[in-house]
């Protein structure tokens, strides 16, 4: 009976511990979204305004020279597929590597890795990867951004590949978030003159004007989606460690209420063998 109350002490004091540590990390990951859901916020607008503003001028003037509106004659596709550097955010991870399974051939694409959670799985099911950007995750910053821009922007320019797409999580509230393909180039021409009243004029050339401003919006957009998978990643963690506490304090609650009622047995057992002893 004492080892039973030795053992059941010994695993409400281990789960004690564990719970010490998803509380922590709960508290972190909420001081982290908090952070990154305002950036997230704060930039919307501007990249919005600025893809707004590549349409008007697309609208003006349509140039097939302009190499952005074209889809080069490659033979695959590049997809930028954004995972977390850290595990332990519920089926984030899982759900990208799901999502990217189902809709991306892995004959005709080469996946550009942005953490390293999806790695050995993506080299495992045979993908073709690229790890110059693969720990960047989390701690992603602007400049970050703008290099993998450059490099997104450079391959396409050249004609390495077909199409350049974009995988991230789309956050949609606190809890939904799901799995997304934004294709990056070619841009698509989804305005027409009519639809500008009263169109602004421009000092500059159409074409010259959109060569400037397609990497500035491309790396609104990336910074922009980066972000908001940083914030979908942090709200999974978030929900799992305050599940993973609050299943902690069920089962401590279970636990002790069975080392107590094996210990008022054993106090009732040890009184009623002292009684029988005095009779």
């Amino acid at each position: 009976m004492a080892q039973s109350l030795h053992k059941t002490k010994r695993r409400i004091a281990s789960i004690n511990s564990t719970k010490k540590i998803t509380k922590a990390m709960e508290l972190v990951s909420t001081v982290k979204l908090k952070k990154f859901r305002r950036l997230m916020e704060n930039n919307e607008a501007f990249s919005k305004e600025v893809a707004d503003l590549i349409q008007m001028l697309f609208a003006r003037q349509i140039d097939e020279e302009i190499v952005y509106l074209k889809k080069p004659k490659a033979e695959k596709d590049l997809y930028v597929v954004l995972h977390s550097n850290f595990g332990l955010c519920a089926g984030y991870n899982n759900n990208l590597f799901n999502y990217v399974k189902q809709n991306v051939k892995k004959e005709s694409s080469v996946l550009y890795l942005v953490g390293t959670k999806g790695l050995n799985i993506y080299k495992e099911e045979g993908y073709e990867t690229n790890e110059e950007f693969l720990h960047s995750a989390d701690q992603i910053s602007v400049a970050d951004v703008m290099k993998l821009g450059r490099a997104l922007n450079s391959l396409f320019v050249e004609g390495k590949y077909r199409s350049v797409h974009l995988i991230y999580t789309h956050y949609v509230n606190s809890l939904k978030f799901v799995p997304s393909d934004l294709e990056l180039f070619p841009l698509v021409n989804e305005k027409r003159s009519e639809d500008y009243r009263y169109p602004p004029i421009f000092d500059t050339d159409i074409k010259t004007l959109i060569e400037e401003l397609v990497p500035l919006y491309l790396n609104a957009v990336l910074f922009q989606k980066v972000v908001e998978s940083i914030v979908s990643e942090q709200t999974a963690r978030r929900t799992a460690m305050e599940n993973a506490s609050d299943n902690a304090d069920e089962l401590i609650d279970q636990l002790t209420l069975e080392y107590n009622k094996a210990r008022q047995a054993m106090i009732t057992q040890e009184i009623t063998e002292i009684v029988s002893g005095q009779l």
